[in-house]
């Protein structure tokens, strides 16, 4: 049933800009039961010579082919994972020491490390305050904080996390914080070798040109047909007031999404995410209009 769901947002059947598992420890643990009931095993541990683990690996890798589809066809991918503690012996180092890891099996842990462009690590932030005798001596240890949540972005000691845009290693569990990492769905997607787009800013005042723009045609409904603009949901009636006052209509706004594959040209902007009608309106004239009119010429 998961693979089945990717599939579909893969091809455009699900109108979305963003696709998020949540979790994927817990999506490994369907497959894990999917390879013992495929094959009528009581466990996977079950198998010889660890021949149930290497059968989890193939299997769970066809998820992450059926990611870089999603992926490939211009839409981001938010995979969810709980953390467990490991235990890492490094043999060029003498004893061992502990690391939050990925909650997956042994083999899966690294593959989703290698297929993902950042992980990280959220955590809340401790302060260890000490105090210290006459002799310079620690003689008391207190924790404070655990209210400040932050994002942990290159690897450490006590944790595993990466990131390929040279953020901080230490950034606000924010979503601005990693705003302008996020590929412009509407204008290349991922196409763009995998440079981070620069944060989504209001459309700019329009400057005076020597030579007005062409006013598109007017496209109104035909009289007595009802004016899908009418029933967009409240947080669409900045952009459907924007496309009555530049005659632009609800086909062509769906026309326009579609030719850069967001969302099918059949899916209804009442469908649109919340973010994605917000960044429409946001770029209605410098985007969105030329578009239209561009597909009008067509």
């Amino acid at each position: 049933m998961l693979m089945d769901e990717v599939s579909e947002v893969a091809h455009g059947h699900v109108p979305c800009s963003t696709l998020v598992i949540d979790t994927m420890d817990a999506a490994e643990l369907l497959c894990t039961r999917h390879v013992c009931a495929e094959h009528d095993w009581d466990g996977i541990e079950n198998r010889d010579y660890g021949k149930g683990w290497t059968y989890l690996y193939e299997t769970f890798a066809k998820l992450l082919d059926a990611l870089d589809l999603v992926v490939s066809s211009g839409r981001n991918v938010v995979l969810v994972a709980h953390s467990t503690i490991i235990r890492i012996e490094q043999p060029e180092a003498e004893g061992s020491y502990d690391m939050y890891a990925l909650k997956m099996a042994k083999k899966n842990s690294p593959m989703v490390r290698e297929w993902c462009d950042m992980l990280l690590f959220m955590n809340y932030r401790t302060l260890v305050e000490t105090k210290t005798n006459k002799k310079g001596e620690v003689v008391k240890a207190k924790a404070k904080g655990g209210h400040v949540r932050v994002m942990y972005t290159e690897h450490h000691a006590c944790w595993d996390a990466k990131n390929r845009f040279g953020l901080p290693s230490e950034v606000p569990a924010t979503y601005e914080s990693i705003a302008h990492c996020i590929p412009d769905m509407l204008n290349g997607g991922l196409d763009a070798n995998l440079k981070p787009a620069q944060p989504m800013q209001p459309a700019p005042a329009p400057k005076p040109k020597p030579e007005p723009t062409p006013t598109p045609e007017p496209q109104t409904p035909a009289p007595g047909e009802n004016d899908p603009r009418d029933s967009y949901p409240d947080h669409a009636k900045a952009l459907a007031d924007l496309m009555r006052a530049n005659d632009v209509t609800d086909m062509e706004l769906r026309s326009a999404v579609a030719s850069k594959g967001v969302c099918p040209v059949e899916c209804p902007v009442s469908a649109y995410p919340q973010d994605f009608v917000g960044f429409l309106t946001a770029q209605f004239s410098t985007e969105i209009l030329p578009l239209v009119v561009e597909q009008r010429k067509a």
